[in-house]
């Protein structure tokens, strides 16, 4: 199949965009389809039939002007596109028919030998080509050229204008009064007005403020014009000014100097005098009005460095405040009705963070910072008027930052590392089809992994899944050419806090931080969880664990080869799909296409639970330590002893007193892990699956002796090796 052709269409409004893109994006796989995807939205990507004007731009549509041509024009028109495309010819093979003649016809001769074979090699030539333009990798090189000519156009563009300026600007040559005043730049002259009525703008209010602040006159309205600047600041979106090369220079002018007024009100020095006491000070409340509005101007300003001035203003104001004569705290100098200040840092989303309704519990992707424990337990006032102290406004303000850091912090590894000069090492090994390690012998490092920030791997049979830092699932093929992760698009607006696969699989579970599970891949006998046995190519949420009426809060997920289970906030386990050998634990071989809760444990909290492969058994931990299996029994894996299977979960009691925290299923084995760090190992010995020396079969769980004195601190069993 022939690729589809295209040409590229740079429109000069459009410049300004490209030279402030970050080119490096075409190289990697989204940002390449994201550039791409907006030159075609913005109309830069032609395709056959369409026409671009000598300027680059596109024709204007009909429907947006007067149409001017006739019915019988267009009649015409269309007819002459329609001739046109019946009288393109479709591509022939001569030489299918130059051997069937030769079929019943006169044997060809040398000459004619040749002929035909210069026509075969003609048209092997031509199918190369066409296969060679048509497949994927060369489409993503053609796409990233005409990214690159886009890009450098716009700065050809640009180049081009400022060398124009520089020799408008340089030319000495004396023109008529009338050519000068025509080719005078506009911009300029209405930006110095813009700036000359700013500046006596604010001169006057300034002015005005001083004098009612000395004179005791018009204190309302004093109160008034501060109350209303910092009503219009609070109606805007934060960081409105972040961007500094998209607001004109006069507004950023504006802006500093209001912000170095309203810091000498606060301070008290507006009079010059710091710290002015008496009848000429500024009212208590005009104080306040102001460091409002200096907070909130740094807010829009969204910088680092204006969000740390302005908390080492709040804390050098309480401090001033408690610096007294008689040795005594002043309560008015070190507080400040600054809660709507608090209420909007408290509002504002970091990269990770999802919008949930109000009510929702979110689960925890990891253990809680000092700082997160802080923010997610803090309680504010509801009186909007209500002094905060000033010390602490700081302290809830430093604390919002560094939450709304933490996606843009580099990921850290829980592990200590030889690898220097890199926070986090991603490994792997086996059979892995990567052709830039098709050399490669051993574990392989991926530093292409790495920058994604992650922190969780599942792998599935034929695939395996990624969760980013940021709570973004990518997925991997083994057997695909490059290293080049994809982001499951489905869960792109969620925040995912823990994935599940299988070694087996090829079904796939994903967590989000509101408790919702999300299920996609093979659908056989109802491992999906959606009461059928339907495959998807994009996750979908499980119903039964879904909205309020469900009201089950998932915090645990895990997958078998071909079923799947779930934990709930309250302990429930919750189990589905194929339940041969009753490795669901319902008392039956049925299967179950929704997930149905584990009455064999009812009045139990599960902690964790693991799921097997083919003759699968199961495996749960609940709060006191206890582990109960159920499921086929062969080689003892069940850790009773014997190589029964039940159909409900029974306790295994060598683990008793233990106080077990994990658990995970290996093909025809069983692993626990304690508080203490020890790990059990029971079931089929083969190839030293076990660890115990040799390849006896265990029929109750054994302690490894080789990890005696080590602290193992997560166990993971898959396929025929645990590890």
């Amino acid at each position: 199949m022939p690729s589809e052709s295209f040409c590229l269409a740079a429109q000069a409004r459009l410049d300004s965009k490209w030279l402030k893109t970050d080119i490096q994006l075409a190289f990697t796989g989204d940002g390449l389809c994201g550039l791409w995807n907006e030159m075609v939205k913005d109309g830069e990507i032609l395709y056959p039939g369409a026409e671009v004007t000598q300027s680059g731009e596109l024709p204007p549509r009909k429907d947006d002007g007067v149409d001017t041509q006739s019915g019988t024009k267009k009649e015409d028109l269309n007819d002459k596109d329609k001739k046109d495309e019946e009288e393109t010819p479709a591509p022939v093979l001569r030489s299918k028919s130059i051997l069937e003649s030769w079929v019943w016809g006169k044997q060809p001769d040398v000459g004619e030998l040749k002929e035909c074979l210069s026509v075969l090699v003609k048209e092997q030539q031509a199918l190369a080509v066409q296969a060679a333009t048509s497949t994927l990798s060369a489409l993503r090189l053609r796409q990233r050229l005409v990214i690159l000519e886009r890009y450098f156009i716009a700065l050809n563009r640009a180049v081009a204008q400022e060398s124009a300026k520089g020799k408008w600007k340089s030319s000495g040559g004396s023109l008529p009064s009338v050519d000068k005043k025509s080719s005078r730049p506009t911009g300029k002259g209405v930006e110095g007005l813009a700036r000359v009525g700013s500046r006596a703008a604010l001169s006057f209010a300034f002015a005005f403020l001083r004098r009612a602040w000395r004179s005791g006159e018009d204190a309302d309205l004093c109160s008034e014009l501060l109350q209303e600047s910092l009503d219009a600041l609070r109606a805007l979106p934060e960081a409105s000014l972040f961007d500094e090369s998209t607001v004109s220079a006069v507004w950023l002018e504006v802006v500093e100097r209001a912000t170095r007024f309203l810091r000498s009100v606060v301070t008290g020095d507006v009079h010059g005098t710091p710290g002015t006491k008496g009848p000429g000070s500024i009212p208590l409340q005009d104080q306040h009005l102001a460091l409002a509005l200096l907070l909130e101007l740094a807010v829009q300003r969204g910088t680092l460095s204006q969000m740390l001035s302005a908390i080492l203003l709040l804390l050098q104001l309480w401090d001033s405040g408690t610096q007294e004569t008689d040795n005594e705290r002043s309560a008015q100098g070190t507080s400040a009705p600054l809660l709507p200040l608090l209420q909007r840092f408290q509002n504002m989303l970091c990269g990770k963070d999802a919008p949930h309704a109000e009510g929702d519990t979110l689960l925890l992707s990891g253990p809680l910072s000092p700082n997160e424990s802080f923010l997610r337990y803090l309680v504010l006032p509801q009186d909007s008027e209500l002094a905060i102290d000033l010390r602490q406004t700081a302290v809830v303000v430093m604390a919002h930052l560094d939450r709304l850091a933490a996606p843009c912090m580099p990921p850290l590894c829980s592990s200590p590392t030889s690898h220097k000069g890199s926070v986090q090492e991603v490994i792997g090994w086996g059979l892995i089809g990567w052709k830039c390690y098709a050399n490669v012998i051993g574990p392989i490092q991926s530093k292409g992994l790495a920058n994604l920030g992650v922190t969780q791997i599942a792998c599935a049979e034929k695939r395996f899944l990624i969760l980013s830092r940021n709570g973004r699932v990518y997925t991997q093929a083994y057997n695909s050419d490059t290293l080049a992760p994809q982001l499951v698009q489905g869960l792109a607006s969620r925040n995912i806090v823990k994935i599940a696969a299988h070694s087996d699989g090829h079904h796939y579970l994903a967590l989000a931080a509101t408790g919702e599970v999300y299920s996609w891949g093979c659908g056989d006998g109802g491992r999906l969880g959606h009461g059928d046995t339907v495959p998807l190519e994009e996750p979908k949420v499980i119903s039964a664990f879904s909205g309020k009426q469900a009201g089950k809060h998932v915090v645990h997920i895990a997958c078998g080869s071909t079923y799947s289970a779930a934990i709930t906030a309250e302990g429930e386990l919750y189990t589905w799909g194929r339940g041969n050998y009753g490795r669901l634990g319902h008392g039956s071989s049925e299967d179950e296409a929704i997930p149905m809760l584990v009455a064999g444990l009812k009045g139990l909290k599960v902690i964790d639970v693991a799921c097997g492969s083919g003759d699968a058994q199961t495996l749960a931990v609940t709060d006191n330590g206890q582990v109960w299996s159920w499921g086929d029994g062969d080689y003892g894996k069940l850790g009773r002893g014997g190589s029964d299977g039940c159909k409900t979960p029974k306790l295994i009691e060598k683990l008793q007193d233990l106080d077990v925290v994990k658990v995970r299923c290996g093909s025809q084995f069983s692993v626990a892990l304690t508080k203490d760090g020890q790990v059990y190992s029971w079931g089929k010995g083969d190839n030293q699956r076990l660890g115990h020396g040799t390849e006896e079969h265990v029929r109750y769980p054994k302690l490894l002796e080789a990890l005696q004195g080590e602290r193992a601190g997560a166990s993971q069993a898959r396929g025929r090796f645990p590890g």
